[in-house]
């Protein structure tokens, strides 16, 4: 590696990792915690497929509204260690290549993490299970 050039590591997130990070709450495992630690320390980055943002807004609704979405969202906007992953057209062309994965929203969150080649911070048995993707947690 030459020097003074820094590598970070990326990660993919889901949406329950997500939620369980921004809540500070203990479901989320200690590994996922690390990564999202990395990122804070300059050591890392987080790709949140939007997707992923989908179905925070979802979840927030179904659990209270614990989250104050908007606030949330320009604090991960904000950040240097989080980048938002548009879900574009041309990505519905890879949904047969990631049919490991049954359920079509966790496909599209797990297609971003094949496609970048980082793993996916997750506790999804279904994708785990895929091996579609390396996952975290």
């Amino acid at each position: 590696m030459a020097r003074g050039v820094q590598t970070v590591n990326t990660y993919v997130v889901d949406t329950h990792a997500l939620f369980w990070y921004l809540t500070a709450s203990p479901q989320l495992s200690a590994r996922a915690k690390d990564a999202f630690d990395e990122g804070k320390r300059g050591e890392a980055r987080v790709c949140i497929p939007a997707i992923v943002l989908a179905e925070l807004v979802y979840l927030n609704e179904k659990l209270g509204r614990q989250l104050d979405f908007a606030a949330e969202l320009r604090r991960l906007r904000a950040g240097s260690q989080f980048e938002l992953i548009p879900f574009l057209a041309d990505d519905t062309l890879d949904f047969e290549a990631d049919r490991a994965v049954p359920e079509m929203h966790d496909r599209m969150i797990a297609g971003v993490a094949r496609r970048l080649h980082v793993p996916l911070i997750t506790n999804d048995p279904q994708i785990a299970g895929s091996n579609l993707v390396t996952t975290i947690w």
